[in-house]
């Protein structure tokens, strides 16, 4: 079963701390295949970012999630992805020189996506960055997500975007043009 977002969607977003999300849609972790998501946002302050935000929950256990898209890094769009599991980590990739000044003001829009993928070592996540043309680049594998099988686990798959200085009072907006989220249908 695939869902889409409504063409256009532009969350106006005025932050201090937590990073306000739209979510798409919410399933059983072990039924997701993959979420795609094309947005662009004006990427101003350090920190400044726009993208996915995958949420794992679970009644006996601590929320986990995930984030992926853009950030706003030492003056430069990045493509960034932060990962908790017990703690967050961070892993960035640059936005190609020619393409960082349309990321950076908006202007060129972006597309990530993440996918389940099973292989002879086990399943994981893999998140990607789509090109216009289609083709894939990888930027991070997650392997933690899947470790205990993924049994009563929910994920609630959204967009987000944040400004996380809490001394700004501008707000960032994120225009979301394109969002799927694809999952297994259930077996009767």
């Amino acid at each position: 079963m695939t869902s889409s977002f409504t063409p256009h969607h532009i969350l106006r977003l005025q932050l201090t701390l937590a990073a306000p999300s739209k979510p798409h849609s919410k399933a059983a972790l072990n039924s997701f295949i993959s979420a795609t998501l094309t947005f662009a946002a004006p990427y101003t302050h350090q920190y400044d970012q726009a993208g996915l935000l995958l949420t794992l929950t679970k009644p006996s256990a601590p929320r986990k999630w995930i984030k992926t898209g853009v950030e706003f890094f030492n003056n430069r769009p990045r493509f960034s992805t932060v990962c908790c599991d017990s703690y967050a980590d961070w892993s960035i990739a640059a936005v190609p020189k020619e393409e960082e000044g349309a990321v950076k003001s908006g202007d060129k829009t972006v597309t990530v996506r993440v996918e389940k993928e099973s292989t002879s070592g086990g399943v994981c996540l893999w998140v990607y960055r789509v090109h216009e043309d289609g083709e894939k680049t990888p930027l991070r594998e997650i392997c933690w997500v899947y470790d205990d099988g993924g049994d009563g686990w929910e994920l609630e798959v959204g967009a987000a975007a944040a400004r996380p200085d809490k001394d700004l009072t501008e707000s960032l907006e994120a225009r979301f043009d394109k969002f799927e989220v694809e999952w297994e249908k259930p077996t009767a």
